[in-house]
Order: C-alpha cells, then structure tokens, then sequence
C-alpha cells in the first residue's frame, strides 16, 4: 500500500489535522499521489513545494500545499489551498475538518463554527471540535450546550483540566456559583494543573464578589514557586488577582504589598505597575475577571501562554485564538497572540495584534515598540525609525525604547544618529548599574565608527566594569586594540576570555585568530581560524582570514581556495576588490 507521510498538528494532544494518507482515506488516488510528489522537494526536515501554480488544479496538489502551510506555521495559506481542495471535493469531510483546524489556527473561528455544521456528527469526534464548540456556546450564554459540548473532552492530565475548568466557568454563568467550584475542585494531576485550579476557583470567586473567600485559592496559586518558570503569565495574572481581591477586600495596604512582591518576581510589569499606582490614588479596583466569556479565555491564555514558553508556537497559537475570541478585547491574549506570531516571523501578522491593544492600557507603550521594531525586520526602515523616535520623544527616560533604536541604527551603519542618541539617553539614567552595560557598550561601537576612539575605549572600559564577563565587549575592545597595536597583552587575554565565555562563537574565534595574525604568530593563527571556520563555513570574512593566515605559513593553494570560496560568498564592495587583488597578485605584504 503506498503511503505519503504528511504534517500534523495538535490541540491539547489530539491530533487536529491527517497525519497520513494512503489509498484507503479515499482522499488520494496513487497517481495523484505520485503526480504530487513531482512538485515537491524536502526542504528544512519538511515538504515545499517547488512551483505552487503547478498543483493548484488538483485536489491532490491543494491538499498537500495547504499541509505544507501548516508545517511552515502559515495558517493562512492554508485555509487558501484548503479551500481550493474543498472546491473539487465538496462532500469531503476529512478536508473540512482539517480546513476547521486551520481556521481555528488562523483565527478566524466565526467560519470556522460554520464550517463545523457541514460536519456530519459522525465525524465529530476531534477534541478541537468540542472545544470550539463549547466556546462558541458559552460566548452566546448557552451555558447547557457549553457544558454539555467541553465535557466531551477527557484524557490528559491537560484536557481532564481544560474541561474542568470551562465546565466551571459554564456553571458560574448559570449562576451555580458553589456547583462551579465544587467541579473545578476536582482536578487533579501534576503541580502546575493545581496552580491553574486554584487561580480560576479564586476567580470565580472573585466574579461573584466573593474575595474574602477568594484569597486563600490565590495565595495557593503564588506559593509554588517551583513552576513559576513555567507558568510565569498565570503566576503574575494570579499576583494581581490576589491583590485586588485584597483591595476589593477593603484591605488597601496588603494590596499594595502583594503587588509590589508580584513586581519583584517580574520588575515593570505593565499590568501590575497600573494597578499598584491606581491603589496609590485610592482608585476603585474591579476584578480581574469579570464574566464567564473572560473566565473561559483566561483558561486559554494560560495554556497558549506556557506551551509558548516551550517552543510549541502553532499548538499555543490555537489555543490563544481562542482566548482572543471569547475575549476579543484582552491585552493580554493580543500581546501573547503577536508574540506568538513574532516568534514565527510572521511580523506583518504580529503587527495586526499589537496595532489591536488598547492605546490607553497598560501594554500601549509595549505595542508600539514591538511594532517599530517589527518595521524593521519587514525592511520598512524609515518607518521603523520614525515610529521609535516618536516613542522616545514622548519618554525620553524609557531605555527599552533607546535600546531598541540605537540597535536599528548600528545595523543599518547609521552610527552618528545611534551616538547622538545614547549622548541624550546616557546622562539621564539617575542611577547606573550593570544592566545598563550594553547601552555603553553599543555607544562605544558607534563612537569607534566614527572615529572617536578615545571615547569608544571609555565605553568599552565602562561597560565591562558594569559587566566584567561580556564576551562581545571583551572581543570588540581587546581586538580594537590589538588592531591598533596597544595593549597588545591585555588585549589578546581579553580576546582568550571572550572565547572562554562563548567556546562556539565563530566571530569570536576568528577574532583570536586574526589576532594572532597580527602579531605575526602565523601559525596559531592558522589553528584558531580553521577551529572558527568549522562554525561559520560561509561567512566572507572568516575565509579571507584564512586564506590569508595559509598564504603567511606558505600553504598558497589553500590560499588561493579560502580566496575564491569568500568571493563566492558575496563580502562587501570593498573587500570583494581586496580578494580579487589577492587572487592576482597573492598577498603583498
């Protein structure tokens, strides 16, 4: 029996999308199969197709195009060929239910719920099914059908607690406050479902105007400390929750405290700095949930939250597309949501999230960095650039900001504009510590680009006083000075340090390397810059190195190899002409 191995997704460990297709699905004949295959290529552990155009006319083709989307994490071209594919097969329900999966993916989950009702209940058997199901009934209060709908999904520790959960969150809408809590009181599993448990009981509680009796779940919730790392969203959404329930509580102080512990766990956060300073004004404090659609899409929000924590981007993005359409107005889902798509570099998708955060929340600021940035890694520039320095005009002191911004310049070699910044940023810091090592360190490089060395080397040295054991300020200042012929010993222990710190650094390696060459010690050099090229075979610089350390120790044909394959490895203008001359000539001097 002839087999194709395609792509599969999950959604709270059930398989959503076909894992494999064979001649018994129905869905592929052999010879559409084999005519398919024509048109793809293995590339990245995955299947790509060569020429698109060629395949959209068969099912065939469509199929395995829109898997090949999904693999890439590009929900969105997928739901496109998925569509094509459904077009010449109307009755099929495998390709229906695998174009469900990605609509909830794309989020784009109002037609993925009419879509479902051309599923034949025969086929309904996906737990994504059940769970979209389930929150399309609770986001129109059918609180029964919720119910009813999520308590069809069981098995792992993680779905036993989701179903739990949202059933509860559909009592509460019912007003069945006490049967609500008595059912999420019966999860159970690992330490981290427990966390999860005890902070939606104390925010159902707290929904009901209940928080005296909601403290004690949150304090339960805070007190694992061991799994914070892992469910640090839900941790700082528990911090906040359990001082408002203080507040709210008529116990002002402890508020306070609670929140202030909560912003030693994680300084700045947006959330719990508003709440803090709303506390200081005497400002009434609402609940952190505050009805059953909020409640179930705080459920996922924390698992999207953690799975993305753990690398599982495209099963995290399901779930938060839930979260955001049960709650369409949460900060906390649209920044998750646009992270998720940043980690995937997706960046014009992230942008459409962080553009959707309220403009006068806690998360405003942190959306339009994100989105400044972002302009950046789509080429948009000068777009970027002026987005950023309108942030920096409007808070001079927010370094996160100046950061940022400083960074875009130096890329794009734009290093007066990125030196006059820092000039600005650097005298307004009250006080310096070492977290603020890499803006000198970043002056110093745009200072020692424009020929201002003396300052540069004053940025250098204060950078590694604020952090001795920065490799890349190491490298840079002890290379600088070799390069200068000063500070010759210092500069080559600093270069041997920097290589202690990251052992797998080719630039850095290379640095020793050329070092070595340019204190005539040809054969060392040899050494350390066959060790860096093993780590960056392609980059330009490193084979000019190289060949130039051979042509030293008379080993001219490696020489002249090293040469060619740097300028098959497109350097710059400038050092391409260099090379050439060197292909001619052989080095000069």
């Amino acid at each position: 029996m002839s087999r194709i191995t395609v792509f599969k997704s999950t959604f709270l460990g059930a398989t959503f999308a076909l894992c494999l297709l064979s001649n018994s699905s129905g869905l592929l004949s052999n010879a559409q199969a084999a005519g398919y295959l024509e048109n793809i290529e293995l590339k990245n552990g995955g299947l790509a197709l060569i020429e698109a155009q060629d395949v959209e006319t068969t099912l065939s083709g469509n199929y395995l195009a829109a898997q090949t989307a999904l693999n890439d994490n590009n929900a969105k071209v997928a739901v496109e060929f998925y569509e094509k594919a459904i077009a010449q097969d109307p009755e099929n329900a495998l390709l229906k239910q695998a174009m469900f999966a990605a609509l909830t993916s794309n989020g784009q989950i109002d037609r993925a719920i009419l879509l479902l009702n051309e599923i034949g209940p025969e086929d309904q058997t996906e737990i994504l099914n059940f769970a979209v199901s389930a929150a399309d009934a609770l986001k129109k209060k059918s609180w029964a059908r919720a119910l009813t709908q999520i308590e069809n999904i069981e098995g792992t520790d993680l779905e036993n607690m989701t179903s739990k959960l949202f059933g509860a969150w559909a009592l509460a809408g019912d007003r069945k406050i006490d049967e609500a809590i008595a059912k999420a009181e019966t999860v159970t599993g690992p330490a981290w479902t427990k966390v999860i448990k005890n902070f939606h009981v104390g925010l159902i509680l707290s929904a009901a105007d209940r928080d005296k009796e909601a403290i004690p779940f949150f304090e339960q919730a805070i007190s694992n400390r061991a799994v914070a790392s892992a469910l640090t969203e839900t941790f700082i959404r528990a911090f906040e929750a359990l001082g408002r329930a203080h507040a709210r509580s008529g116990d002002t102080e402890k508020a306070k405290q609670i929140i202030r512990d909560g912003l030693a766990l994680l300084p700045s956060t947006p959330t719990l700095v508003q709440v803090l300073d709303n506390l200081e004004k005497e400002e009434a404090i609402a609940a952190l949930i505050s009805s059953p659609q909020q409640g179930a899409s705080e459920i996922f929000f924390n698992i999207g939250a953690a799975i993305s924590r753990q690398g599982g981007l495209p099963f995290a993005q399901s779930h938060l597309q839930l979260s955001h359409f049960l709650d369409p107005k949460s900060d906390v889902t649209l920044l998750a949501l646009a992270n998720v798509y940043k980690s995937q570099d997706q960046y014009e998708r992230a942008n459409e999230y962080y553009s959707k955060i309220s403009e006068t929340g806690p998360y405003a600021r942190r959306a339009q960095l994100e989105i400044g940035i972002n302009l950046n890694q789509m080429d948009k520039v000068d777009e970027s650039i002026a987005s950023l320095n309108k942030l920096v005009s409007e808070d001079p002191d927010d370094l996160s900001t100046v950061s940022a911004l400083s960074r875009i310049y130096s890329q794009h070699e734009k290093y007066l504009p990125a030196a006059n910044l820092l000039n600005e940023a650097i005298p307004r810091i009250a006080s310096i510590n070492r977290t603020h090592w890499s803006l000198f360190y970043r002056r110093g490089i745009a200072f020692e680009r424009t020929d201002q060395w003396a300052k540069a080397e004053a940025d250098f040295r204060k950078a590694l006083e604020l952090s001795p054991n920065q490799a890349d300020v190491l490298n840079y200042l002890g290379y600088s000075w070799i390069d200068k012929g000063t500070n010759l010993k210092e500069g080559l222990e600093m270069i041997h340090k920097a290589v202690e710190i990251r052992p797998n650094s080719g630039f850095i390696i290379d640095s020793l390397g050329w070092a070595f060459y340019r204190l005539e010690r040809y054969e060392e050099a040899v050494v350390e810059l066959e060790t860096a090229i093993k780590y960056m075979p392609t980059d330009p610089v490193l084979n000019d190195h190289l060949g130039d350390a051979y042509w030293k120790v008379g080993r001219k044909l490696e020489a002249t190899f090293q040469w060619k394959h740097a300028l098959s490895s497109k350097p710059s203008d400038e050092n391409k002409a260099i090379i050439e001359k060197k292909l001619l000539e052989g080095l000069t001097n």
